[in-house]
């Protein structure tokens, strides 16, 4: 049953959103030399090995249990095989600002989900109010420069979107996986999302065959280890603990991490409509802290 956030969920929510956040630039730095099959696959296969060798370190229990296994098919799926070669399919064709717009709709299908398929996450008024101010502010911070870029794009906004909403539903899954760990839970998953996509990767891609250049090959490394593997036990700590609906506001934060690292690593300035914006996603992540039930 997911508890009251704490502080240490809200920190931990932060940093997720500040790794999450990184992963649009690799992701399009990357994509200037591989495909996106490349991206999911390295990816995967990297977040996978470095999540077995940490439940063999720890003697970590492996999750045990037919239902339980179900609910793992099912999450590797949506929530890892599906968004992970969506996105990058989606940025071939539009900008990782609008990329990380589309994925602020997250919050709203956590809600509504949590609501029909969750027995402890109440749809609220605060919350609502939450989402509708977090997902002003991410607006506000691209305005009209992010969606110039749309250019009548609509299958590659469609992917993203859909990748959104598989995050999302095997978000409601996990909750419903009981008796295990946040580390037990990410191996489990990684390791069924590298057995599915190796062979597919080695048959259609030819590996042996690839050249990285250092920037690719840091980026691809950056987006299995950093972005995926650590960020992911987070995601599944938070998850097990405070919820799918408390999880959601990190679709708020990423934005707001993307403007930070921009002005600390690429020269860019702070406009006083962006300070707006992130005042608002900031107040949109605190306005879901309690809970008035509306429905």
């Amino acid at each position: 049953m997911p508890r009251q956030p704490t502080r240490n969920d809200y920190l931990i929510l932060f940093a997720l959103g500040a790794l999450w956040g990184s992963s649009f630039g690799a992701i399009k730095i990357a994509l200037h030399e591989v495909t996106p099959l490349t991206v999911m696959s390295v990816r995967i296969l990297l977040a996978g090995a470095a999540l077995l060798l940490l439940i063999i370190i720890r003697k970590t229990p492996f999750i045990r249990g037919k239902q339980n296994w179900i609910k793992i098919f099912w999450m590797t799926f949506l929530g890892t095989i599906m968004p992970f070669f969506l996105v990058p399919w989606g940025q071939l064709q539009i900008d990782s600002s609008l990329a990380s717009i589309l994925l602020a709709v997250n919050p709203i299908f956590a809600l509504i989900l949590g609501h029909f398929f969750s027995d402890h996450e109440s749809f609220t008024l605060r919350q609502l109010l939450a989402m509708l101010v977090g997902l002003a502010g991410v607006i506000l911070v691209f305005g009209e420069n992010a969606f110039s870029s749309i250019n009548g794009n609509i299958l590659a906004q469609l992917a993203v979107i859909v990748a959104g909403l598989g995050y999302t539903i095997s978000g409601v899954i996990t909750a419903r996986i009981k008796g295990v760990s946040a580390d037990s839970v990410s191996a489990a998953i990684f390791i069924c999302a590298s057995v599915f996509v190796l062979p597919l990767w080695l048959i259609m891609e030819s590996p042996w065959n690839l050249h990285f250049e250092t920037e690719t090959l840091l980026a691809l490394i950056h987006l299995g280890l950093v972005s995926t593997g650590i960020a992911y036990l987070m995601r599944y700590y938070i998850l097990l603990r405070a919820g799918a609906v408390f999880l959601s506001y990190v679709a708020f934060i990423i934005p707001m991490f993307g403007i930070l690292f921009g002005i600390l690593f690429l020269g860019e300035t702070l406009s006083v409509t962006t300070l707006g914006a992130v005042v608002l996603i900031l107040s949109g992540v605190y306005l879901g802290r309690k809970k008035t039930v509306f429905l």
